[in-house]
């Protein structure tokens, strides 16, 4: 974030530990301190005779000057006691500043994987810069499954009303949709309160995060020796039609006797010899294949199987927060 501070908020000796606080996140990468006054903030005394902040805030101070309009970080926060809209108090500010931003997900181990390999291939540089340089500036959390989903974000919320401060966090989870357009039960529940509680959030188009795995990594991982393990059954997942690709049960396979007529429907005109290979799966750890093999990826091949720049938005939502 850019944090600015009005010099009113520096007027107390007792809001400087806060103030501190805010500060030292500032040295350790996560925000940038956006100083539009030097002089009203050096004629408050907070910054006399301590060697660490005076640093940082010359350093800070001639940043300000040359990168006051740069497009990152796109938050901003205003630490001031006066009654300013979109103001917080020292207290507040400095909650609100050391608080990683949090990305609630189903299952933050293979969730994890997927955001990671996103954020490296395809975020802005300045995104990824503040990864390395400080790499607990952004927290991945989840309940373990997506019907405890709606539960966690509402702890969320209400920690943030409780502190008094905004909502800083996104919410991202597959669909589990077996068809196009179609979001299972608990997703719709997510996307309700979401939209009630103005968090952000993305719910993907596509079946699970496993339908985003490229080609090339299916390639990598499976060779093409005919008689290899799940070689053609990578054959036959190409010659889905790109809908048919989008909600195939990766991880489990296709029973598709156990579906209902709308699904029996969807993969209408598929040989008997694909769906017996479709129905095999490629198991509940293939999303680990992403990092396995990602010397074979690329910012094209992701995009290109994404199809819809679903997984630009999401960076954008990250981003915004940042």
């Amino acid at each position: 974030m850019k944090v600015r501070i009005a010099p009113d908020a520096c007027a107390e000796q007792t809001d400087w530990r806060f103030l501190d606080n805010i500060i030292s996140k500032v040295a350790d990468g996560w925000h940038i301190w956006q100083i539009e006054d030097p002089e009203a903030i050096e004629k408050t005394g907070w910054i006399d005779g301590r060697v660490w902040l005076r640093e940082l805030f010359q350093k800070a101070a001639l940043a300000s000057a040359y990168s006051s309009y740069s497009n990152f970080p796109k938050r901003e926060i205003l630490v001031s006691n006066q009654a300013i809209s979109g103001a917080l108090p020292p207290r507040q500010a400095a909650e609100y500043a050391t608080t990683p931003l949090i990305i609630l997900m189903e299952n933050r181990f293979t969730d994890g994987i997927f955001i990671n390999i996103v954020l490296d291939f395809l975020a802005p540089n300045e995104i990824n810069e503040q990864r390395r340089n400080a790499p607990n500036s952004i927290y991945y959390d989840s309940p373990g499954g997506i019907g405890e989903l709606p539960k966690l974000v509402e702890d969320y919320v209400d920690r943030a009303k409780k502190s008094q401060i905004p909502v800083r966090f996104i919410v991202f989870t597959d669909s589990d949709g077996t068809i196009p357009s179609e979001i299972q039960d608990n997703a719709k529940r997510v996307r309700q309160l979401c939209e009630q509680e103005n968090v952000p959030y993305w719910i993907l188009n596509k079946r699970t995060i496993e339908n985003y795995i490229p080609d090339e990594v299916l390639e990598a991982w499976i060779p093409s020796n005919p008689n290899y393990e799940k070689r053609r059954l990578v054959d036959a997942v190409k010659r889905l039609n790109s809908a048919q690709r989008d909600h195939y049960p990766m991880k489990k396979g296709l029973k598709l006797s156990q579906t209902s007529s709308a699904v029996q429907a969807f993969y209408h005109g598929i040989s008997d010899a694909d769906i017996t290979e479709l129905s095999k799966g490629f198991g509940k750890d293939v999303i680990e294949k992403l990092g396995e093999f990602r010397d074979m990826l690329t910012p094209e091949a992701l995009r290109q199987r994404d199809g819809q720049n679903e997984l630009d938005h999401l960076i954008e939502l990250i981003a915004a927060e940042l």
